[in-house]
């Protein structure tokens, strides 16, 4: 039986749910990073990481598993949405969190 597009719109909402919340935390991971409290910014990123880490397993498990299973999934905009936010998401995350661990390495941000 096909997904139907009640099921598709409830797993798109919650997936596009964690994904603006991993993301605001990764723009304040963003702002702990512009005042040199590389620390606390990675402890945002880590907590950004738990949200788009759900919004990835509803992507995958009740989407893409389920159409390698054989269901067609309906394709449509609120779905493109969920799938291109979160992609950009992680994208920014993971870009964020290499330019921190970059300046800990450096030590620069170590308040004395």
């Amino acid at each position: 039986m096909a997904l139907s597009l009640e099921e598709l719109a409830a797993h798109c909402m919650e997936m596009i749910g964690y994904t603006g919340e991993g993301r605001s935390l990764v723009y304040e991971a963003v702002e702990l990073m512009v005042a040199d409290e590389y620390q606390a910014a990675l402890k945002k990123i880590e907590e950004a990481e738990d949200h788009l880490s759900k919004a990835h397993e509803i992507q995958f498990l009740k989407l893409m598993s389920v159409q390698a299973g054989g269901e067609e999934i309906p394709c449509n905009m609120l779905l493109l949405h969920a799938m291109d936010i979160l992609m950009t998401s992680t994208a920014e995350k993971d870009m964020i969190k290499t330019i921190v661990k970059a300046k800990i390495r450096k030590g620069e941000g170590v308040k004395e």
